[in-house]
């Protein structure tokens, strides 16, 4: 009696909802559309999409009930609608039924692991029976929620209401009715994170992650307790984690940039440009991000004499910050200071021809003469500049040091009077430059 009531009510429940069907390929869709017509589902009631940007349109003006997605979407990942859906309709986006289909079981494991934002998955090859199972018991969730996710609700309320020691109360129950409450403890580890319990609140995120090593709001929610508290190497970690197993966003990937500099995992910069590469909505921040961590990451590789490598990661950053001047500006830099002038002298021509009587590049000019040109010829160069009022700290020590060699004693005077005036905070080591030739 109560199967037959639950497709009665699975069956009343399709017969008046919209369906987005988004997948690449053409026998998936047609073979997902059949069977929400056997399933009861109205023929246009059901929406098909090939392409994320056309799921996006269609979201916003059909509005569906019922969303099944490709885990992979060209370069995008289904689950990046889920987030679409709920920039859109956020206040709708608890009523929308959100599928996941993919044949891969470590992309499953992703879409488990996503718990609360993924209702089901559909694993390839599907049949009609296995559809319908998958899609009845999570519409009938819908419907009718089961006591454990009823009280995950109440608790968010409380925890909204900051009525936290009642979500306490509530989530400890809760966590007794689920085998696997690795949700329970996500809000359990909020509660305590609002009472500033942080250990208390990282042994309720980690509980969750023994039931699921990857489950995604546990992982956030370690990730934030461990930045408030400026721990950046097990921040790294996490967000490691999740750039590895989740969609990459233009916001967590300049994030994963910004920790693996501060520790100093250059080897994983590379991974991370092969994600930013398969991103299309990148924004100006994941740009300067990518581009300084690259640069970054040559110099070091200048440090430990891997000159091609350094070399490569210098060219993807200067075409990934095409007429970024200050991103070329670093480039130069790191080879003047190595003294690889041909490779310095060649990206400096990278610069955009209106910026090529600006600062910076005459600076930068200057420095590669010095490598190549006679001492003479460098300082009437760097005269020059002075005259413009182009100067920056390596600027003087090299006028100073090509002064001191040719003997120009004013010239030399003129230039230290003027290096001290303008970075007093070194005068010391100027005056030091001065002893060793005097």
């Amino acid at each position: 009696m109560a199967g037959s009531t639950d497709a009665s009510l699975f069956e009343k429940f399709l017969s008046t909802r919209k369906i987005l069907i988004v997948d690449p390929s053409s026998s998936s869709r047609s073979g997902l559309f059949r069977i929400f017509q056997d399933l009861g589902a109205k023929t246009s009631q059901v929406i098909l999409c090939n392409t994320f940007k056309q799921a996006e349109e269609t979201m916003i003006q059909a509005k569906p009930h019922i969303v099944i997605a490709e885990y992979e979407i060209g370069k995008k990942c289904g689950l990046d609608l889920l987030q679409s859906q709920r920039q859109l309709r956020p206040a709708e986006t608890k009523e929308v039924l959100f599928l996941v289909v993919t044949g891969n079981t470590s992309q499953t494991a992703v879409a488990k692991a996503a718990e609360e934002d993924i209702d089901a998955f559909i694993i390839k090859p599907f049949t009609l029976e296995v559809v319908r199972n998958i899609i009845m018991k999570a519409a009938l969730i819908k419907i009718k929620p089961p006591e454990y996710l009823i009280l995950i609700d109440q608790a968010k309320a409380f925890l909204i209401e900051k009525k936290v020691d009642e979500a306490e109360a509530v989530l400890k129950k809760a966590i007794t009715l689920d085998s696997a409450p690795a949700l329970a403890y996500f809000y359990l580890g909020q509660a305590k994170f609002l009472r500033l319990i942080m250990a208390e609140a990282k042994g309720s995120y980690s509980k969750g992650l023994d039931f699921n090593k990857i489950h995604y709001k546990c992982l956030i929610g370690l990730y934030e307790l461990l930045m408030s508290e400026k721990n950046t190497t097990d921040a790294y970690e996490v967000v490691k984690k999740l750039s590895q197993y989740f969609p990459a966003n233009p916001k967590r990937l300049s994030e994963v940039l910004k920790l693996a500099i501060i520790n100093r995992k250059y080897e994983d910069v590379e991974k991370y440009y092969s994600i930013f590469c398969n991103i299309e909505d990148r924004d100006e921040v994941l740009i300067k991000y990518i581009c300084a961590a690259l640069v970054v990451c040559g110099r070091h590789y200048l440090n430990i004499k891997q000159k091609a490598r350094a070399l490569e990661l210098f060219q993807k950053a200067s075409a990934t910050g095409t007429g970024r001047v200050k991103i070329l500006r670093e480039v130069v830099q790191a080879l003047v200071d190595f003294e690889m002038n041909k490779d310095a002298r060649s990206f400096l021509m990278k610069f955009p021809p209106e910026s090529q009587s600006m600062e910076d590049f005459l600076l930068l000019k200057f420095k590669i003469s010095n490598l190549e040109s006679p001492p003479t010829a460098v300082l009437g160069e760097g005269i020059d500049l002075m005259k413009k009022g182009f100067t920056d700290k390596q600027f003087f020590e090299i006028m100073l040091m090509r002064g001191l060699e040719t003997n120009q004693k004013i010239t030399v005077e003129n230039v230290y009077n003027e290096a001290i005036k303008k970075y007093p905070d070194i005068k010391a080591k100027f005056d030091e430059m001065m002893k060793k030739t005097a």
